[in-house]
């Protein structure tokens, strides 16, 4: 096993004799944007002996970051792993720069993968990170297992994610696509917590922008708690730690209202929706030839504000997003079902971006529930019991609660669930839940589980439908 902050790795190394592995590193060491103007490479101080240096030079002693990288750089190279059939290389990523964070996930899971060798068979890296879905949850390059506090979590393998895909495609069943804040994440839409984070920064300003969540969920639950009467009764019954776990953006929302900062995250979220929903992500483009092809046996649900489901389906779609909308909601769903309304409904549960008053955001607003109108609607699309497909979502909507955990919606539904690992509050809700699922021989979260992003899913659900 090799620390990369072991004494042992910041000089020179006993040297590998494979020349495959030592050239993966050099090439895996080399950011791919040409502008960030430097690179990793081996070199042989003395006999039998390599180290790494980066090119080119700048005379100063190299950064926490770069010593961690080069220090990498040596384990892969040293000569220990020629004899051994099993190595682990640790590492942290907190002081290392973006472009050599990904050089280095990198060198781990494209450019040693599946290396010829005579001996090694198992190379385990350990990244001590905050995850990064963009970094560390991709299709074939995402991590295997994470500890995330006292939480073990476990990605699925890459073939899972074909047979869900061609399990929904050949569905019998009605489908729901259930969407939620990942589903916009590669369209450039801020994902809740990243609202709520820039919320509290805002009021707590000022805040180190590299202060983590959870820290930062504490700090705003001092201030809050040091006001007579503005946390909740159940928020005062919590220790300060599980308040900043189950924060959610409602919640702060609610405390910015009280300050006088209007709906000022609303304000800023409908300025960015604006700007980037001309080039939508690779989740939302291909959901609309999803949609097409599936038309007349799927319905789309969302918990979002934005536009990307309307704006960019390729066949007619009736959108229902207010109050006065959902009054007739039921009725439509009812009539779509039979088959004598053909545009797909899409059910905005908590309002609509481009009529900011029905957007459901305040912590008040998720108290009163989620309206009576609203839960017609969606008893209406349980008249058949469809496949229901989780798409982003952290299933903490408090309005949303009572339907979730109903023996009503859980009984008769298939469930699944695409998210890049297993969300704590995901797991709350499944541990309820098994005993109701149909089939006991799927009555493992993991079974209705596809670890993996919205782009990823609806690409291979196009690809698998005719």
């Amino acid at each position: 096993m090799f620390e990369a902050a072991d004494p042992a790795l910041q000089t020179s190394v006993p040297a590998t004799a494979d020349v495959v592995r030592r050239t993966a590193i050099e090439a895996a060491l080399t950011p791919a944007d040409p502008a960030v103007g430097r690179r990793v490479l081996l070199y042989t101080p003395g006999p039998d002996r390599i180290d790494a240096r980066y090119h080119p030079a700048t005379g100063a002693d190299p950064s926490a970051g770069e010593r961690v990288v080069l220090a990498v750089a040596r384990a892969v190279a040293h000569r220990e792993l020629d004899d051994r059939e099993l190595a682990i290389i640790a590492y942290s990523e907190s002081s290392i720069d973006y472009p050599f964070r990904l050089c280095l996930w990198s060198l781990a899971v494209d450019h040693l993968t599946n290396l010829p060798h005579g001996t090694l068979r198992t190379l385990i890296f350990v990244a001590e990170a905050e995850i990064d879905i963009d970094l560390h949850c991709q299709v074939g390059r995402g991590f295997r297992f994470a500890l995330s506090s006292t939480r073990l979590l476990r990605r699925n393998h890459r073939q899972d994610l074909r047979v869900a895909a061609r399990r929904v495609a050949n569905s019998t069943r009605p489908v729901v696509f259930f969407l939620g804040a990942g589903f916009g994440a590669s369209s450039r839409l801020p994902l809740g917590n990243v609202l709520r984070d820039t919320a509290i920064r805002r009021l707590l300003a000022p805040v180190d922008e590299f202060t983590p969540s959870h820290e930062l969920g504490l700090q705003f639950h001092e201030w809050v708690a040091s006001h007579e009467g503005w946390l909740t009764e159940s928020e005062t019954a919590m220790r300060a730690d599980e308040f900043a776990r189950q924060l959610t953006l409602e919640q702060v929302i609610r405390i910015e209202k009280r300050v006088g900062d209007g709906l000022r995250t609303l304000q800023e979220f409908r300025v960015h929706h604006d700007d980037v929903i001309r080039s939508p992500g690779g989740a939302a483009r291909n959901l609309a030839h999803v949609l097409a092809r599936m038309a007349g046996r799927v319905i789309v649900i969302e918990v979002n504000f934005d536009r990307l489901v309307e704006q960019l389906c390729r066949v007619p779609t009736r959108v229902f997003f207010s109050d006065a909308h959902f009054e007739t909601a039921a009725e439509y769903v009812r009539q779509y079902g039979a088959g004598t309304e053909t545009a797909i409904p899409v059910l905005k549960l908590h309002g609509s971006i481009e009529e900011p008053d029905t957007c459901v955001v305040s912590d008040e607003q998720m108290q009163q529930g989620v309206g009576q109108g609203k839960l017609n609607s969606l008893r209406a699309v349980l008249q058949e019991p469809p496949l229901w497909i989780y798409v982003g979502a952290s299933m903490r909507d408090r309005d949303l609660r009572y339907f979730y955990r109903s023996e009503e919606f859980a009984k008769g539904v298939e469930e699944l669930w695409v998210s890049p690992y297993l969300d704590v509050s995901v797991a709350d809700v499944a541990r309820d839940r098994a005993a109701l699922w149909e089939k006991p021989e799927r009555a493992w979260i993991s079974d209705h589980l596809v670890t993996e992003t919205a782009d990823a899913f609806f690409q291979d659900l196009r690809d698998e439908l005719p």
